[in-house]
């Protein structure tokens, strides 16, 4: 990986902290929010305006969600943020990275080069390639990480974590850590899958299977990408990688 001058990132840290504080009242501000046992989220809005905050926060909490998702970037914000995820992290730190097709590519390769832990994860796509690739579209990433702006409550779009450990999630961190690259952009399936009709349901005759209801209310929104970052967390505390 490519070294970076400390001068570098203070002198950004320097304009970021002039600029935040002389037209930050005119830009949107960072979201920050707690997704519990010590996990924290922000989602950048504004380079120029949260540079401050990704940087402080990035330094102050082991356990993080950073979400660059539609962020496009300035200069040398994609610089000092990869020097600041290269320092040494504390003891069990993950920083979550989300990304997806319309974030900045400068950004995209800043966080997805081998950086300590730090893990990215975005919606499946030929566009980038994070460690932890999610299965939704481009529409449904686009409508949930719109819901929060909006004022949808942020354990609404997370209502379908799985508690059960993924001991390949762990995996995937100890390989990261290690400098191993996942063969796929992608988590391998869980062993159980509730989609497979087993072998008497399928010869259940027709009259007996359940009608589909027509009139079935729509699935609840939710963010299936942030989903995925605190189930990861989630799943390296309970076997105990954190």
């Amino acid at each position: 990986m490519r070294t970076r001058s400390s001068s570098s990132l203070s002198s950004f840290l320097f304009l970021g902290l002039f600029f935040s504080l002389s037209v930050a009242p005119a830009l949107h501000a960072a979201i920050e929010k707690e997704l519990g046992q010590a996990l924290a989220y922000v989602r950048l809005t504004n380079v120029d305006a949260d540079a401050i905050i990704a940087f402080d926060t990035i330094e102050r909490r082991p356990a993080l969600v950073l979400d660059l998702r539609f962020l496009p970037t300035a200069n040398g914000f994609a610089e000092a943020l990869q020097s600041a995820l290269a320092k040494p992290p504390a003891p069990h730190a993950v920083r979550i990275i989300l990304i997806n097709a319309t974030t900045a590519p400068t950004l995209v390769a800043a966080v997805t080069e081998t950086l300590p832990s730090v893990i990215t994860i975005g919606p499946r796509s030929p566009a980038i390639v994070p460690d932890i690739a999610v299965d939704t579209s481009d529409e449904e990433d686009h409508r949930a990480f719109a819901a929060l702006a909006t004022g949808t409550p942020l354990e609404k779009l997370i209502n379908n974590l799985q508690e059960k450990p993924r001991y390949d999630e762990a995996k995937l961190v100890h390989d990261h850590a290690n400098g191993v690259t996942p063969p796929e952009a992608a988590m391998p399936a869980d062993a159980e899958d509730d989609s497979v009709i087993t072998e008497p349901d399928a010869q259940k005759p027709a009259a007996e299977k359940i009608p589909a209801d027509a009139n079935k209310k729509p699935a609840p929104l939710s963010d299936l990408v942030l989903e995925r970052a605190v189930q990861l967390h989630r799943s390296l505390l309970a076997l105990k990688k954190l």
